[in-house]
């Protein structure tokens, strides 16, 4: 019961964080969003809320990576989660050394994009888990959907319960993809006026 309630708590968490990353892929939106934070903070206290706003951003983001671990934990083995521990933690020693002492300047499209993409496999799998724990725990109903397959990776068990909810998030996955791609070509085309005038 403790793995199924989590696991929807971490999908919603990663669903606004997979809205929040593909919104700032964006490079024009990404530039905006930081001058128009920047300032804020700025102008309402100088330096102490600029400290406070970096205290939260940081404590949001500690929060979520405990969430992930709390999600990932019931489903993995802990020698697995140890060394996926440790590989990342070598990874962000090479890029912090890579960005740091080198000056590699990471693209920021990609980068969210990339960043978004992985953000949203979570949220999609930790869905299907905390769907299906919850059915395991008693608390949920498990009417069997003949046809599908129950595929581990993603998280899907053969029961309407757990897949309508994973097919709604896919869908709303493509249409704020679509949203964003409209409103990419609206700020474009409004730059491109602006220069022209």
């Amino acid at each position: 019961m403790i793995a199924g309630w989590t696991g929807l708590f971490a999908a919603v968490m990663l669903l606004y964080m997979s809205y929040w990353l593909h919104s700032k892929s964006s490079t024009v939106q990404w530039q905006e969003y930081i001058r128009n934070q920047s300032t804020k903070a700025l102008a309402t206290g100088s330096l102490v809320s600029l400290a406070v706003l970096s205290f939260l951003a940081v404590f949001r983001e500690g929060t979520e990576t405990v969430l992930f671990y709390i999600g990932m934990a019931s489903s993995i083995s802990l020698g697995s989660l140890l060394s996926g521990i440790g590989i990342g933690a070598v990874i962000l020693v090479i890029l912090a050394y890579l960005i740091l002492k080198v000056g590699l300047k990471i693209p920021m499209r990609p980068f969210f994009i990339v960043s978004s993409i992985l953000v949203f496999y979570l949220c999609f799998k930790f869905l299907g888990m905390g769907i299906h724990g919850l059915q395991l725990a008693g608390l949920l109903p498990a009417t069997q959907a003949d046809g599908i397959p129950s595929i581990e990776f993603f998280a899907i068990y053969p029961t309407w319960e757990s897949v309508i909810p994973q097919a709604v998030l896919l869908a709303a996955a493509v249409g704020a993809i679509i949203w964003s791609k409209r409103k990419d070509m609206k700020i474009n085309q409004n730059l491109q006026a602006n220069k022209a005038s």
